[in-house]
């Protein structure tokens, strides 16, 4: 093997790995890895994590077997083999309203490794009640996995196995953005995180909280949220199911269980106190946390309606300047007012809102957004343009737009390849201003079901046959 060959055997393993490793722990490195490097070392790990996960994924061999793929030499191989993102919430809906967790795990265990789906397997979640309930029994019997939800706005809600491993190694990237580390020995600054939400749930960015806290702060008790509390999951599904059932028109026919209205009441009752719950938040930043540098990663909305009602209590420049605001993600369907942003440096007192184009299916693949208004793809993603119509790749060159697709470098026991619902412009070869060289998302991201009045169909990029086998295995659960 050559010297190059061997660097780029190292820095394939680093990124799949130690990420943050691969730039020695230094933000400005990570920030400015030289694209055709960069992408030799992306196309090597592509190929290993290929290997490693091909016949170990049982719907992944099934695909793969279907369309006759051995092995990834070019980045355009993997297309075939990409995920719809509708993948993870394709389970038959009759098993949660049945409360059948141990067939979901049944179908859940198709989607990871071997030594993921026994341990799922394993665990006896037959007595689970809900999804609450079954979440927390997860958690208790695998210690290193965490499975996580979307929010569910179509009403039903893709299921996200995670290992404890891909949320560090998200939350070390992330801890280069924040600290702006020189190396692996940056010391780490008096920090506190607030947070415009609830302590605890299943929801996907609430799941991080923990690995936050673990990445960035001595303790929890630097962590601050406004409501202490666990978000139900139940009551956020039912909420979903009320919403698409009203959209449907069919609201009269939908069933609740009485154990969820239960729970609804119990919710609407937690609701009633939310006053008191923001009173103490909005006092314990005035006063303890005045001029404190502090972390806050939130949607937009949370962060402008956090905002407002800071800034109508007459609460302005609260935090240190160097205090380090993000959001991530689109307006989700919400129309986002005119000044916002200013809104919440105002209240705030930083300096910037730190934007990033990021879903949950991608952990580790967040884009942050530059001073130009750029995103700049991350260097654990594989981002791919797509037809919109038959998912085909479009060229990796000049500005194409299309439909969005990656695959997270950062999965490790689920095949982290999936196509979005989102419609993106990029510029692959143009350098961007602002001095990065990677490639990036130019002007507006859409989602193709706000373009199209509400109907997206995806299609896969590999043929209509192989999917749909792909599919009906992953959906096909013996003693349903």
């Amino acid at each position: 093997m050559s010297r190059q060959e061997n660097s780029i055997d190292i820095q394939a393993e680093l990124l799949l790995n130690d990420p943050a490793a691969l730039a020695g722990h230094n933000y400005q490195t990570w920030q400015h890895l030289p694209r055709a490097e960069l992408d030799a070392v992306k196309l090597e790990a592509l190929k290993r994590r290929f290997a490693e996960l091909r016949d170990r994924i049982p719907v992944l061999k099934k695909l793969a077997d279907a369309e006759g793929v051995h092995g990834i030499e070019t980045f355009e191989d993997v297309v075939p083999l990409l995920f719809q993102h509708t993948v993870f919430k394709s389970y038959p809906p009759s098993l949660l309203e049945k409360q059948n967790f141990t067939q979901i795990n049944k179908w859940l265990g198709k989607l990871v490794t071997p030594e993921v789906a026994q341990a799922i397997a394993a665990v006896d979640v037959s007595g689970c009640t809900g999804l609450d309930d079954w979440f927390d029994t997860m958690d208790k019997a695998l210690p290193d996995l965490r499975i996580s939800h979307t929010s569910g706005t179509s009403g039903t809600l893709s299921l996200l196995p995670t290992s404890l491993r891909e949320w560090d190694k998200a939350c070390d990237v992330r801890r280069l953005h924040v600290w702006k580390t020189e190396g692996p020995e940056t010391p780490q600054p008096d920090l506190h995180i607030v947070y415009p939400y609830y302590r605890r749930g299943y929801l996907s960015h609430l799941r991080g909280n923990d690995f936050m806290i673990r990445a960035l702060l001595p303790g929890e008790s630097n962590f601050h949220c406004a409501y202490p509390m666990t978000l139900s999951s139940d009551v956020l599904h039912l909420g979903a199911k009320l919403r698409a059932a009203h959209a449907r028109g069919t609201l009269d026919r939908l069933e609740i269980a009485p154990d969820l209205l239960r729970k609804k009441k119990t919710f609407d009752a937690m609701q009633a106190e939310m006053p008191k719950y923001l009173a103490s938040f909005f006092e314990e930043m005035a006063t303890h946390l005045r001029g404190k540098r502090v972390y806050m990663g939130a949607t937009w909305n949370l962060l402008h309606d956090m905002a407002k009602a800071g800034l109508e209590r007459g609460l302005e420049g609260v935090f240190h300047p160097d205090s380090y605001i993000t959001t991530t993600g689109g307006a989700k369907g919400l129309i986002q007012p005119d000044g916002w942003r200013e809104a919440v440096l105002r209240f705030t007192g930083a300096q910037t809102v730190h934007e990033t184009y990021a879903m949950s299916e991608v952990l580790s693949g967040s884009s942050p957004r530059c001073e130009h208004g750029h995103y700049h793809f991350s260097p654990t993603a594989v981002p791919f343009v797509l037809d919109p119509e038959t998912s085909r790749p479009l060229p990796r060159r000049g500005r194409v737009t299309g439909r969005a697709a990656f695959y997270d470098l950062g999965a490790d026991i689920h095949w982290g390849g999936f196509i979005t619902g989102d419609e993106i412009t990029v510029e692959w070869d143009q350098p961007c201003p602002c001095g990065r060289p990677s490639a990036y998302i130019v002007g507006p991201i859409q989602r193709y079901s706000e373009k199209q009045g509400g109907d997206d169909k995806i299609t896969c990029a590999a043929t209509e046959s192989s999917h749909r086998e792909a599919m009906d295995f992953l959906n096909h659960i013996e003693g349903q």
